[in-house]
């Protein structure tokens, strides 16, 4: 993953999140893909689509299926083939989420940068969910405070990493206070 484009989009998903945007758009790559969906499998974001330049309707990024998204013959309608002529106007569509008007994810910014990366096997990982700090990487102390790390797996919740027993690249922390 490009740590320069997942820098971007920890600013921009802040950023919009602290505007109160409602939706938002990343472009479109596997790996922010995965960080997308891990962020949404643990409550940050409301839902991830991919989409085109202009915001799809309003249905798939909520959780439930409104009448728009079936034909009149009552078939769901498919997803729009990705080409190569169309794989560069591909964008992540984002919807954020908010809790009695204030944004659930607060704070979002990068652990590995492009110059240090932070490579962290699971018994470092291990001191780090307990809230100690490693290296120059400060522990999870914050209610609601994660780190997403980066394995040979996929992308996960370094909980996850701990209870799976893997270690990886520590990609970035996020924050819901």
């Amino acid at each position: 993953m490009s740590l320069v484009l997942l820098a971007h989009a920890c600013s921009h998903l802040q950023n919009a999140s602290n505007a109160r945007l409602g939706l938002t758009s990343l472009p479109s790559t596997l790996q922010l893909h995965h960080l997308l969906l891990s962020l949404q499998r643990s409550g940050y974001v409301g839902g991830v689509t991919i989409g085109g330049p202009t915001p799809p309707p309003p249905s798939p990024l909520s959780p439930v299926l409104s009448v728009s998204h079936f034909d009149p013959d009552g078939a769901e309608n498919p997803r729009p083939l990705i080409t190569q002529e169309n794989v560069a106007s591909r964008r992540l569509w984002v919807g954020l989420k908010y809790f009695r008007s204030e944004p659930v994810l607060r704070k979002m910014h990068v652990v590995s940068k492009p110059t240090r990366r932070v490579w962290m096997p699971v018994h470092k990982l291990e001191v780090l969910c307990r809230g100690y700090q490693e290296g120059y990487v400060k522990g999870l102390r914050g209610v609601g405070e994660s780190m997403y790390v980066t394995t040979d797996r996929g992308i996960m919740e370094v909980r996850e990493c701990v209870e799976r027993k893997l270690g990886g690249m520590i990609l970035c922390r996020v924050n819901s206070v």
